[in-house]
């Protein structure tokens, strides 16, 4: 999973207490902040990974990985509950396309 880094952590939770709590002080700060939250924001839109593009991706890979390295029906299970417990896949995803 990717990380935030913490200036957008903090600008997150900043705007996310401002919007809480409208106002006057509330706009005032955004009006402070406004260029810094921008800037974060559109580096974040340009480095967002589309989870469902990820899950497809390991999904794809892990179905590779088994058919070349067959395991046991128990142990193929196994895997992939470990990795929906982990939320590495969505819990929807069915078997890896072995």
């Amino acid at each position: 999973m990717r990380a935030l880094n913490n200036l957008t952590q903090n600008l997150i939770e900043s705007l996310t207490q401002l919007l809480q709590k409208p106002g006057e002080d509330a706009l005032q700060a955004l009006e402070v902040c406004a260029p810094v939250l921008i800037e974060q924001l559109q580096l974040i839109q340009v480095r967002a990974v589309d989870r469902r593009d990820i899950d497809a991706q390991l999904q794809q890979a892990l179905g590779d990985w088994l058919r070349q390295h067959p395991q046991p029906e128990a142990a193929q299970k196994d895997l992939l509950d470990n990795l929906r417990k982990q939320a590495l896949i969505s819990p929807s995803s069915s078997r890896a396309q072995v």
